[in-house]
């Protein structure tokens, strides 16, 4: 097990706190100041009694030493609230640059760690645990400081007053923070499993509620009950124990404390009697022993809820430390613009392309062929065979194992991702819109675009129809739970969002699978209408969208088997021509 306070994680989590630290240096001085004061209020208060003599009361020294006790009340209050209102302002300016590092990470990781890495986990970690690490860290900072004030001013009052109660005081006082170190010490295993099941439980949630319909399809209500009632279980019995933990920290430093409160009074009364000290002052020592041992409990406290943070922080901190795609994500916007011209023919080439998701397990296998400037190729070939991966290689969602992808003739790797993709539209079989109005995600990516050419884009995709028909029209609100829009008329909008980029190179990844006949022929139309002249590829399994293909590449077990025209490859009796003939038998 990891060594409860990594120092590592310690000054990388300082490095958080460098945007605040004027605001660090106030919180320091308001908390000596604040506790400072605060320690004065025994030392006054001792005086007080003392005014009250064998019945004779000195009301003079007695008023003056109530009004100044009201005033350093009032002020270390003033303090404290001020220190509060800062430390908060600390904190959750830390949590905001954790938790913007955290989402960010999110466009600088490579694909492949999102497809293993469940989003339930990334959405744990970007808000509760950075939630923790704040409530943490304003804890540390509400009591820390203060405490370590607190502990020196009163032990030299009482050094100065009474240095035999202050030395028994001092002796038996590390013990209290020796039982909480003890129990506090064994709570962070407990809050670390507690982070990741906490993580395991937001991931099956969001699984579930996303996919609510294929559930209810299935009939298997009750087996997702049971599978979150597991997980859950996990999380009850080891948040128990991490409490239970971290709950028994208090009461045993109280006991402790109790037995020293309970020692001093014994010392002290025989001082009393033997005239070397006066009740007043018997009275600030009492006080005094007990705000001695007072921040040694608040401190086990902050231990324990550092434990927690530290957990958290552990698991952000290695979410932040994942490899992230190389630099050029960061190439000058500038120059990005230069690479092609918009207005040319684009001629994309696979040369030699092998490519595999794990490792000696190759789904692409040396694949070559060229799609001419401005013509339409399209890939068939049976599921599994490697189509959308050609397309992921394409994106550079991944990169080639070995041979490279040109577009006119210079090799996209050298290509930054963003402008490669400024030149690429693309339409999958899986729609995704943002929470927003019809118009507002047709001009996804384009925002500059107007109401009016996002509505012509529209009219001619087809999606103007069922548009108009909204209660809203283009100005409704999408939502991912909405049964009143058709996966077909969202597969419209999405090609109607892609339409609107007006991109030089359109990829349609089964972008009809969920649109009839006579809408894919209408949307087949607009997207030949658009994209005259200019370069397409297209995936499909129904074959009838592709027999007007300029291009046809069949893939077999990641290999290319056979290219040419649709009429051409019918006639030669390889496998596009059984795979043709058993589509329309």
């Amino acid at each position: 097990m990891m060594r409860r306070f990594d120092s590592g994680l310690i000054k990388r989590f300082v490095t958080f706190l460098k945007g605040s630290r004027s605001k660090m240096i106030i919180s320091i001085i308001t908390a000596v100041l604040s506790s400072g004061i605060g320690i004065l209020l025994p030392f006054l208060f001792g005086h007080a009694i003392d005014c009250i003599n064998d019945g004779n009361i000195d009301y003079a020294n007695l008023g003056r030493y109530i009004i100044i006790m009201i005033c350093l009340i009032v002020l270390s209050s003033l303090f404290q609230l001020f220190m509060n209102k800062t430390n908060n302002k600390i904190a959750y300016d830390v949590t905001e640059r954790i938790r913007n590092e955290a989402y960010g990470k999110v466009r600088k990781l490579p694909i492949s760690y999102i497809d293993n890495t469940s989003a339930g986990s990334i959405q744990s970690m970007v808000i509760s645990d950075c939630e923790t690490i704040g409530d943490g860290l304003i804890m540390f900072m509400n009591q820390f400081f203060s405490g370590i004030t607190a502990i020196i001013f009163t032990l030299s009052i009482m050094l100065m007053s009474d240095w035999k109660i202050a030395l028994f005081v001092l002796i038996f006082t590390p013990v209290s923070f020796l039982v909480s170190y003890f129990i506090a010490s064994r709570t962070f295993s407990s809050f670390k499993a507690q982070s990741e099941i906490r993580s395991r439980q937001t991931s099956f949630i969001s699984e579930g509620t996303g996919n609510f319909r294929i559930i209810h399809l299935f009939n298997i209500n009750e087996m997702i009950c049971g599978e979150f009632d597991d997980i859950n279980e996990d999380y009850k019995n080891t948040s128990r124990r991490a409490t239970f933990l971290s709950s028994i920290t208090n009461p045993s430093t109280r006991f402790v404390n109790a037995l020293i409160y309970a020692g001093v009074a014994f010392i002290g009364a025989g001082h009393v009697t033997g005239g070397i000290i006066t009740v007043g002052l018997l009275t600030s020592m009492l006080a005094y022993s007990k705000q001695f041992m007072q921040p040694f409990n608040e401190l086990s406290s902050v231990y324990t809820e550092l434990s927690d943070s530290m957990a958290c922080m552990s698991r952000i901190f290695s979410y932040l430390d994942e490899a992230e795609l190389d630099d050029d994500l960061s190439a000058d916007q500038s120059e990005d613009d230069t690479t092609w011209d918009r207005e040319g023919d684009f001629e994309i080439e696979f040369r030699n392309v092998s490519f595999s998701y794990v490792k000696d397990q190759p789904v692409i296998k040396n694949v070559s062929f060229k799609i001419e400037a401005g013509s339409s190729c399209a890939i068939v070939g049976p599921t599994g065979c490697g189509k959308t991966t050609l397309i992921n290689l394409l994106l550079r969602f991944y990169e080639p194992d070995s041979g490279e992808i040109f577009v006119n003739g210079k090799p996209i790797s050298q290509v930054p991702r963003n402008t490669l993709r400024r030149y690429l539209g693309v339409v999958t079989q899986d729609t995704w819109f943002r929470n927003a109005e019809i118009i507002e995600n047709i001009k996804f990516g384009i925002p500059l675009l107007s109401d009016e050419e996002a509505i012509r884009t529209a009219r001619i995709s087809g999606a103007d129809s069922f548009i108009r028909k909204l209660p809203g029209k283009y100005h409704e609100k999408l939502v991912s739970s909405r049964d009143d829009i058709s996966e077909g008329q969202r597969q419209l909008l999405s090609i109607t969002r892609a339409m609107a980029a007006d991109p030089c190179i359109l990829i349609l990844d089964e972008a009809t699978s969920s649109v009839d006949i006579l809408t894919e022929v209408k949307i087949q139309k607009a997207v030949k209408d658009l994209l005259k002249g200019r370069t397409s590829l297209i995936i499909a399994h129904r074959l009838s969208t592709i027999v007007d293909a300029d291009m046809i590449v069949v893939m077999e077990d990641g290999r290319v088997s056979e290219t040419g025209k649709h009429e051409d490859m019918i006639n030669s009796g390889g496998f596009y021509s059984k795979l043709y003939k058993s589509y329309t038998e």
